[in-house]
């Protein structure tokens, strides 16, 4: 899907998960979210998003998060993150 498409989704939580961001867990995020809630997660391409991207990501509303400091495929990422949600929301 192109980032464009992406980037229109309606969720009550739309996070983007940045191996930048330096500052916010997608844990920390999710424990701010009842679990009634809708939540998209857009992952990164390999070699990860630009700045341009990240910066239309936030423009829009986006949320930032990080999956911690280990850098992921972005398969690899998909599934993490998934798991994570699922553990933090059940």
């Amino acid at each position: 899907m192109n980032l464009s498409e992406a980037i229109g989704f309606k969720a009550d939580l739309r996070i983007v998960l940045a191996e930048s961001e330096q500052r916010t867990l997608l844990r920390e995020i999710l424990n701010q979210t009842r679990a009634d809630q809708k939540i998209v997660l857009a992952v990164g391409p390999e070699g990860g998003w630009t700045e341009d991207e990240l910066e239309l990501f936030e423009e829009t509303g986006w949320d930032s998060a990080s999956l911690g400091q280990t850098i992921l495929r972005a398969e690899t990422a998909a599934i993490a993150a998934a798991a994570i949600v699922i553990s933090e929301l059940t």
